[in-house]
């Protein structure tokens, strides 16, 4: 790695690493955090990776900066792997345009400040394509166990992870690499895969394959009415996650030079991922709204394939201007403060704000012996879990939707085991007197600032 590339990966990691020493836990991180307190073979809401990968760094404490040092390290080791990849395809030039483009897509600045199941299908993603690439181009054939390696960790990290196999098959029968579809390493690494993941089939056959008809449901499931209009939502989507420069120029080099992608095997080697993929959720977009960063993994072959354009056309300026845009977007999201004028609606820090000063007030109501927590919902119980001092006893009152907290705590309102604490919505005191005999008022934690109001009551609750 050139000397400037390194430098800044490593100024934009130091960064980060010291931006999120002081950043409370977002509440989906604060689930996943609960799941490394419950390891299992699976999640209902993901495959389990993110919750092994939190359980390891944790083993040197609970703090919100080692909970995300597994978010660092995934974006800092996806980036040196897209570096490495453009460089063996290509050249110096290209890997250090690459490296630019990965670090300053908005999604990649995003993704470092939270520890999601995107973080690893990230990592494994450029893993994977790496090893397919070493064993292709060089002929290194125990590079297949590799990929099949890291292609069953990144089964093991999103389900999203299962689009680049088709992706990959489809480069192969196109090019001339299609003569390794018989060899048997090949099926050696995709054995591994599937051993891999295989703990994942297993606890959905013990559930009744709850987790996969959840994701096939949230990811494709409704009416299946054809909705144009929802195009409209996934480019702009598309544009938040990218940055519009570096998405219109991609997709203008990915059409326009769309032949020569094609029959140059390395470009196509690139854009097969990123096409297979964006086309996937686009085609998605016209029946259910999809989420904005469904689409991350395209964008890893995609910023090298735009970088090598780029040079190739001498475009340095797409460059520069994409760069521009980016801490353009960024920093405003990252220093609100800054910014009077800000609306709230693009503040990024707005959504972990708040639960840690709530929460911490609200120990005090938490301390009786033999009592349980109550929240209204999983986000909101994952937080008072972790602020509360660490209290696992702690359960979901009428989900908004299913939870692992359905699995591990049953149906609390057939058995109120034992008095609780209850911390959440006004509206739920009805349905709790429903359960408890005593259901008395005792606070109210309350937190605002220019971005966000947030509002908890507290309920002593007795059997």
């Amino acid at each position: 790695m050139s000397r400037k590339s390194s430098l800044l990966l490593l100024i934009i990691t130091a960064f980060n690493l010291v931006y999120d020493a002081y950043l409370p836990l977002h509440p989906d991180e604060a689930y996943y955090w609960a799941w490394s307190k419950h390891l299992q073979l699976s999640y209902y809401d993901h495959p389990p990776m993110i919750a092994y990968l939190i359980r390891l760094a944790t083993l040197a404490g609970d703090s919100e900066f080692v909970i995300r040092l597994v978010a660092v390290a995934c974006m800092t080791l996806s980036v040196w792997v897209i570096y490495r990849l453009a460089r063996n395809l290509f050249n110096e030039r290209v890997a250090d345009i690459a490296i630019l483009i990965m670090l300053f897509l908005p999604v990649i600045q995003a993704q470092y400040l939270v520890a999601t199941p995107d973080a690893p299908l990230i990592l494994f993603w450029a893993l994977t394509l790496y090893c397919i690439r070493i064993a292709l181009w060089e002929d290194r054939r125990s590079y297949f166990a590799w990929a099949g390696t890291c292609g069953g960790c990144l089964l093991l990290s999103k389900y999203t992870g299962v689009l680049l196999f088709p992706a990959i098959l489809l480069f192969l029968l196109f090019s001339r690499h299609r003569e390794v579809l018989p060899r048997r390493d090949v099926y050696v690494g995709m054995f591994l895969a599937i051993l891999l993941f295989s703990p994942v089939i297993i606890w959905n056959a013990q559930h009744d394959w709850l987790s996969f008809r959840y994701q096939l449901m949230h990811g494709m499931g409704g009416d299946r009415a054809l909705k144009p209009g929802h195009l409209g939502d996934f480019f702009a989507g598309q544009a938040l996650v990218a940055n519009p420069v570096f998405l219109l120029a991609l997709l203008y080099y990915a059409i326009r030079y769309a032949k020569v992608n094609l029959r140059d095997e390395k470009l196509s080697f690139l854009l097969w991922p990123f096409l297979f993929t964006f086309a996937f959720f686009l085609c998605g977009s016209l029946f259910k709204k999809s989420e904005a960063n469904w689409t991350i993994p395209a964008y890893l072959t995609g910023a090298v394939l735009l970088a090598y354009w780029i040079e190739k056309r001498g475009r340095r300026w797409i460059l520069y201007a994409g760069v521009a845009l980016t801490v353009i977007m960024v920093v405003p999201a990252k220093f609100p403060e800054a910014f009077p004028v800000i609306p709230k609606q693009l503040v990024l820090k707005r959504q972990f704000m708040g639960y840690r000063e709530m929460f911490r007030r609200g120990r005090k109501y938490a301390q009786e012996p033999g009592s349980i927590i109550l929240s209204d919902s999983y986000q909101r119980a994952s937080e008072a879990w972790y602020y509360l001092g660490g209290r696992s006893e702690v359960y979901v009152l009428n989900p908004g939707r299913v939870s692992m907290y359905d699995f591990w705590r049953g149906d609390l309102a057939k058995s109120p085991a034992k008095d609780a604490v209850f911390f959440g919505s006004e509206r739920n005191a009805i349905a709790l007197r429903r359960i408890y005999a005593d259901v008395q008022l005792v606070g109210t934690l309350h937190y605002e600032n220019r971005f966000v109001t947030r509002e908890m009551k507290v309920y002593r609750c007795v059997k």
